[in-house]
């Protein structure tokens, strides 16, 4: 658990461990940390009144193998080379930028219209394959507890032969981070033939799958992260999902069929 902690917390989680003197380190780290860079361990038992047997003690209790390796993480805390305890900070800070990204792409009319086709569609049909699979997935679970009749398809060929039994009045959503899966291309292409609506959730304009769109839902993508170790895709495009269900969700009879399946499944 203190391995996840910054210094401040790590010394008042071990704090009723620490002996007297412990304690008195401590409370001069803390007062004194901007300047532990220039410090060696003697100078630190000096200027605290202990001794090195003491620093080393303390340093332990924190889960420290010695004074340098305290030193360094304290150091990396002030602003030195980021510490893989800043990696969690790093994460959210890009989940904000892509959900911030997202949420100026959202337009209030467009999910009316998007609401809209739902509410009036006979049956509904979500596409998607790899990841955004996944989250084509997920919004048929958001869509069948509010009571809709939806299916998903995440197999390239039967989302061929779903797209050409749909219907007009249907509703095809398809989901694709870039709008090039060729498999989601053809089948909203062969839905459009068939007078089915076609909607679509991705990350970038000007592609294939937005010309043949009727109404399009812009998310962020990760490329406006440079980091090539964050590999979240989806998270705007569930941002989006999330915008989408929280308005269908103000009509009461989603909202009572949503009820219904939580009582069912006795989460509520």
């Amino acid at each position: 658990m203190t391995n996840n902690l910054n210094l401040s917390n790590r010394i008042n989680q071990t704090y009723p461990l620490l002996s007297k003197k412990e304690k008195q380190v401590a409370a001069f780290i803390l007062e004194h940390k901007e300047d532990i860079d220039s410090w060696n361990i003697k100078d630190l038992s000096r200027l605290t009144e202990t001794s090195n047997a003491t620093i080393s003690r303390f340093c332990a209790k924190l889960n420290y193998r010695n004074f340098s390796e305290f030193k360094t993480f304290v150091s990396q805390e002030l602003g030195g080379t980021p510490a893989p305890l800043q990696v969690p900070v790093k994460i959210a800070s890009y989940y904000t930028q892509l959900i911030n990204s997202a949420s100026q792409l959202i337009e209030t009319q467009q999910i009316a219209d998007f609401v809209e086709a739902i509410h009036h569609s006979h049956k509904i049909l979500i596409c998607g394959v790899g990841n955004s699979g996944l989250s084509a997935m997920e919004l048929k679970y958001r869509l069948v507890r509010m009571g809709l009749i939806v299916d998903v398809v995440t197999d390239p060929h039967m989302m061929l032969m779903d797209a050409v039994l749909l219907k007009k009045y249907d509703l095809m959503i398809a989901i694709s981070n870039y709008g090039k899966t060729q498999a989601v291309i053809d089948a909203c292409t062969i839905a459009k033939k068939e007078e089915a609506t076609v909607f679509v959730i991705t990350n970038q304009n000007h592609t294939p799958l937005t010309k043949i769109a009727d109404q399009v839902l812009f998310a962020s993508g990760r490329t406006s992260i440079p980091d090539e170790q964050f590999i979240n895709s989806q998270l705007p495009i569930h941002f989006i999902l999330d915008v989408l269900c929280y308005v269908l969700l103000e009509d009461e009879s989603y909202k009572d069929n949503r009820k219904k399946t939580l009582t069912a499944l006795d989460l509520n």
